[in-house]
């Protein structure tokens, strides 16, 4: 898991070339005009989607993780409240395989505030629980990266 300032993101670079080509992509692009849907970066290799949601306050204690695909998080407009989770305790549902998605359980979660000026890079490792404390309205981009 790498949760930072978007400043910091070129300190990233080496660790995936996949990660490399999301980076270098949004030095390209300001992540302020991005409009919603999907954007081909190298195919199914890195591709990013921006969506727009509204996050309504129900907790639940539920992480999803991936395994084909690590899921580089930023936000075009708002503020959304997520946690880390870890040690997992057992699975809340069934992996999709085609979908790339799951959710467990943890025994242990971490707060994270993500707002305008972070990102979050969560790995087929890590567990990320997108529960909401207040009803905001976000758009939001997920670059995927296919490790």
């Amino acid at each position: 898991m790498i949760f930072d300032d978007l400043k910091n993101i070129s300190f990233y670079k080496g660790i995936h070339p996949n990660l490399d080509k999301a980076i270098d992509y949004l030095y390209e692009h300001r992540k302020d005009t991005f409009e919603l849907g999907k954007y081909d970066i190298d195919g199914d290799k890195v591709f990013l989607v921006v969506q727009e949601n509204v996050l309504n306050k129900e907790e639940n204690d539920r992480f999803e993780h991936h395994k084909n695909y690590a899921d580089l998080h930023l936000l075009v407009e708002g503020h959304e409240y997520s946690s880390y989770g870890s040690r997992i305790k057992d699975e809340a549902v069934a992996f999709d395989e085609a979908s790339d998605i799951g959710f467990v359980h943890c025994h242990e979660q971490y707060p994270l505030l993500l707002g305008y000026h972070n990102f979050a890079v969560s790995s087929q490792e890590n567990l990320i629980n997108l529960m909401v404390m207040q009803v905001w309205k976000i758009k939001f981009a997920n670059i995927y990266l296919k490790f």
